[in-house]
């Protein structure tokens, strides 16, 4: 759904067919981490993530309130309060976001399924034809499109298209059609995951518990359980998740004779964990989880997906409109397969960790103390949320290649292709300047913009931070844009180059990025 938002966003016909009638109501991922949540923000959903994320905290209140036996839910301390994202590696519960640089990039509690409906909408809105109902039978491509073969409700159809995308799971047919090998790790465990109403609320204790048979979380994003038994993959991985089963799992993996009264949305999940040794073929491109699965632990998942498709979306849109300098869609896996390959490598680590037997225990006890130094605290808060990735695009410059905050900036003069009010010191954001899905340059050395207005915004930026509620680690963050005297930002939010474009050098490399990402002048 977001990459059918991103194609429309950058102005290209969407057409986006899915196997599923409505949507998918089983319990997935729970959080966005920080890189995503500013990706959307960038298209203006930063209020609709709000209110999920405010009836979540209610929600998650009212459960603490009743594990605690407390009457009203409103006199629970909020230190009692669990939802949404915990600090945890593998259910170590030490790390400290605050004591890491850029802990201002905030993760927000919004589960899966919200998320789903909320890029729905955002993509009819923009004017994506989504037909549900419809499923991919075949393909085949030629140089100048693909044609796909796809059964709906009213018989078969063949399409025509410029590019198609598989964003169709971790059984994904566009892989299969295509024969690009899928390669990693097997499944060794059985994982479960439900909303669920206890007999006795306060029967288990909130968190995250490993014991001689495995894992169990509870309270993690509202009444949420999860629990992790080494015993081989699921026998019987295509039937329902039925109460009976969610309610053994817990008794085995908490050792409490808890009874549920209800389970809602239940699924099962292994450590399977493979990707694919191509995102591209010819005109046809993987993303998500057709390109990458693994277990769902460090809430990394879903955000690397949607990664993939901010990433790949504007490169599209560009080739589509027939702007597209050379190598622009190469890069696309050149980018984002390695941020697969980490993916791959950090869910593994993790896996073995939750292991049941003795040596695993006493790794986790040494893992835990290390967890308290600075420097592996940083690592692995930065390893779960994304925050130390840098594409490799060639430029020693330290920020050329990452994904930078959205930064609270005061305009020297109008916006974005001279819109706005004319007065300096309008007071804004990198995500409001790039709602339109362009290229951004911001500027703090008053130097004349470039002449690349059709693919570019230029804005000229009051270069300090007076009058801005920026303070501790954002004003750190916001010293990196100071320095560097001007940045230029694609429109996934990567910084394509930085330097001070009135320097003789420095203009020159400031072309070079413009035509390697933005294609011929105008």
């Amino acid at each position: 759904m977001l990459l059918a938002a991103e194609l429309r966003t950058a102005g290209s016909s969407v057409l986006l067919v899915e196997r599923r009638s409505e949507v998918d109501t089983t319990a997935k991922a729970g959080v966005l981490g920080p890189l995503t949540v500013e990706a959307l923000e960038r298209r203006g959903l930063r209020g609709q993530l709000a209110e999920v994320e405010q009836e979540r905290f209610r929600q998650a209140r009212r459960t603490a309130a009743a594990a605690a036996g407390v009457p009203d839910p409103a006199l629970l301390p909020k230190s009692a309060v669990r939802c949404g994202p915990t600090n945890h590696f593998t259910g170590l519960e030490y790390l400290e976001p605050a004591r890491v640089k850029g802990s201002q990039r905030r993760r927000m509690a919004v589960d899966q399924r919200a998320l789903e409906r909320i890029l729905v909408d955002h993509a009819r809105r923009l004017g994506a034809d989504i037909r549900r109902e419809h499923e991919l039978t075949g393909l085949r491509q030629d140089g100048d499109g693909v044609t796909a073969s796809v059964r709906s409700p009213g018989g078969r159809l063949e399409i025509r298209c410029t590019f198609l995308v598989g964003c169709d799971g971790g059984h994904s047919s566009v892989r299969k059609l295509l024969g690009i090998d899928f390669v990693g790790t097997g499944a060794t465990l059985t994982g479960r995951q439900a909303a669920v109403e206890l007999a006795d609320p306060a029967a288990l204790r909130l968190g995250w518990h490993r014991t001689d048979q495995g894992m169990l979380a509870y309270g993690l994003g509202v009444n949420r359980v999860f629990t992790v038994e080494f015993t081989g993959p699921p026998a019987a991985k295509d039937e329902p998740v039925s109460l009976a089963e969610m309610q053994d799992s817990m008794r085995r993996t908490s050792g409490v004779d808890v009874e549920l009264l209800s389970v809602k949305a239940p699924t099962r999940f292994t450590d399977n964990a493979r990707q694919a040794a191509e995102y591209r073929r010819g005109r046809v491109f993987l993303a998500g989880d057709a390109a990458h699965v693994h277990p769902p632990f460090g809430a990394q998942g879903l955000n690397v997906g949607l990664l993939d498709a901010v990433n790949l979306g504007w490169k599209l849109g560009a080739a589509v409109a027939g702007r597209a300098p050379d190598g622009l869609l190469d890069s696309y896996a050149a980018e984002r397969h390695p941020a697969g390959r980490r993916l791959m490598d950090s869910t593994r680590a993790q896996t073995a960790l939750m292991r049941p037997d003795a040596q695993t225990g006493a790794l986790r006890d040494l893992f835990a103390r290390l967890m308290r130094f600075g420097e592996v605290n940083e690592h692995l808060w930065n390893l779960l949320t994304g925050l130390d990735e840098r594409y490799d695009l060639g430029d020693e410059h330290p920020l050329v290649g990452t994904l930078r905050p959205n930064w609270k900036l005061l305009l020297r003069e109008r916006g974005p292709r001279g819109t706005g009010p004319e007065e300096t010191g309008l007071a804004t954001d990198v995500a409001e300047l790039m709602r339109g899905g362009r290229g951004l340059l911001l500027d703090l050395t008053g130097a004349p913009p470039v002449g690349w207005s059709q693919h570019v915004d230029t804005v000229r930026v009051v270069p300090d931070t007076t009058g801005l509620d920026v303070g501790g680690t954002e004003a750190a963050s916001y010293a990196e844009l100071q320095a560097a005297g001007a940045l230029l930002l694609r429109p996934d939010g990567c910084v394509a180059w930085a330097g001070t474009p009135g320097d003789g050098s420095a203009q020159v490399s400031l072309l070079d990025a413009l035509r390697r990402w933005f294609g011929a002048t105008v």
